[in-house]
């Protein structure tokens, strides 16, 4: 057997180092002796220098960024910062939106609009720039600045909500919840209120399909969200109702276990303080045949096409075809926990007690499975969506290994999207503890 050949001989060893020097993939080759480390070493200096230089360069440009908001798009899309968070919306943030919409118009329809709509660009670019504060201080102040003046546009438009502006201005309300709730949190979001105006001020018909049929979808959702963070009921109106039919693409089955799902938790969090009658026995049954009827009539394609476990996967592997998928089996089992809960707080015999027991055993299951459903499947836009169902659910999980998977996938999920992800760890943390230690 040939000796292996020392790495300090006088044999000539040569590597090919790839190394990244600005946006340049620069490859060197050098010899496997000490001198490898001090070529790493210059590389990685003048890879820093590059990436100074590149921010120095934004920071430049930023002052003059800020300066574009009172400019049309066209006149504020020639700064480079801008331009780049316009970008940036179109590549990584719209997809949040098209979660439950196969036409992607949020990716597609938002951005062209936004081209001739200055309170929706206002809107995007804060929100852009938000996330973007996320991982660097470049754009701290820019989305302040872009958001505050798109708010005073928005409020001078409250009376112009209808016809084509309708879908503008919703979309736009819609950016502004998640501006605030990246930059204040879920607890301190204000806009919200806005979108409400503007999904209900004028009738919408969510049996088509439409630009503003995606932005009252995703009003709903972004609703149930901050609405399962904060234990409170969704702020839905009357006008708002959606019959589904059963030959409805996947993605409106998704769009109707949300509308499902924001009745109950309507249900949930009203009974929770409310008195205990047979009427509100009787809305329960009502909203349990919802759900039955939506399962029951569920195509195929929703099921999960493995259940392989996926390496350091704490919880059931579910393994999804598409985004709505995931949504709507999320929101399907967090129907059916808010339905056990519901039930065991109106029992009130003693002959329930086998049905509590399965109860306790669905709320446990349920919980699981939406757990399992966000970590298997990697979609960001499926896991910005799935906050607010984690954060719920998490309170049920018994075992110390389902906690600590939750708290980690939690942070792990934080760094996408930026999502703020402590409040939702901390109200965690003390729920288990009071229960731990009552």
């Amino acid at each position: 057997m040939p000796r292996p050949t020392p790495i300090n001989s006088w044999y000539v060893h040569l590597i090919m180092l790839p190394v990244e020097i600005g946006r340049l993939n620069v490859t060197v080759v050098c010899r496997a002796d000490p001198t490898l480390q001090q070529l790493v070493i210059k590389a990685e200096e003048l890879r820093d220098e590059v990436t100074q230089q590149n921010q120095n360069k934004d920071n430049l440009d930023v002052p003059e960024a800020k300066s574009t908001v009172t400019n049309n798009s066209k006149i504020a899309l020639q700064n480079p910062v801008v331009a780049s968070l316009f970008q940036h919306y179109i590549d990584f943030l719209a997809p949040w939106y098209d979660l439950n919409d196969s036409q992607n118009l949020f990716t597609t329809l938002v951005p062209a609009r936004a081209l001739a709509t200055p309170i929706l660009f206002k809107a995007l670019i804060a929100f852009s720039a938000c996330h973007k504060a996320g991982t660097s201080s470049t754009y701290d102040g820019l989305g302040a600045i872009y958001h505050a003046s798109c708010v005073r546009d928005l409020l001078a438009a409250l009376g112009d909500a209808s016809g084509e502006l309708q879908g503008d201005y919703l979309a736009a309300t819609c950016l502004l919840r998640s501006f605030e709730i990246l930059s204040r949190g879920t607890r301190h979001q204000q806009h919200l209120l806005g979108a409400y105006a503007f999904a209900t001020s004028g009738p919408i018909d969510l049996s088509v399909r439409g630009y503003p049929q995606a932005g009252t979808w995703n009003y709903l959702r972004e609703e149930i969200t901050v609405a399962l963070e904060c234990r409170r009921p969704v702020r839905i109106s009357s006008p708002f109702e959606f019959v589904p039919t059963w030959d409805m693409p996947d993605d409106m089955w998704a769009n109707a276990i949300s509308h499902i799902l924001a009745k109950i938790v309507n249900f949930f969090f009203e009974e929770e303080t409310g008195v205990r009658t047979l009427a509100m026995s009787a809305a329960l049954g009502t909203l349990a045949k919802d759900v039955a009827s939506w399962r029951a009539h569920l195509p195929k394609s929703f099921r999960p096409f493995s259940m392989a476990p996926k390496l350091g996967n704490p919880f059931p592997s579910i393994w999804m075809v598409q985004r709505c998928h995931i949504a709507g089996a999320q929101y399907c089992a967090l129907a059916e926990i808010l339905l056990a809960i519901s039930r065991q707080h109106l029992s009130m015999s003693a002959s329930d007690t086998m049905a509590t027991e399965d109860d306790e055993a669905c709320i446990r299951d349920k919980a699981l499975e939406v757990c399992g459903l966000a970590y298997t499947n990697d979609n960001v836009a499926a896991r910005v969506n799935a906050f607010g169902p984690l954060a719920f659910c998490g309170r049920y999980l018994t075992e110390e290994s389902h906690r600590s998977g939750l708290i980690d996938m939690l942070l792990d999920f934080n760094i996408p999207t930026r999502w703020p992800v402590q409040p939702i760890i901390q109200d965690l943390q003390e729920h288990w503890q009071s229960i731990e230690n009552p």
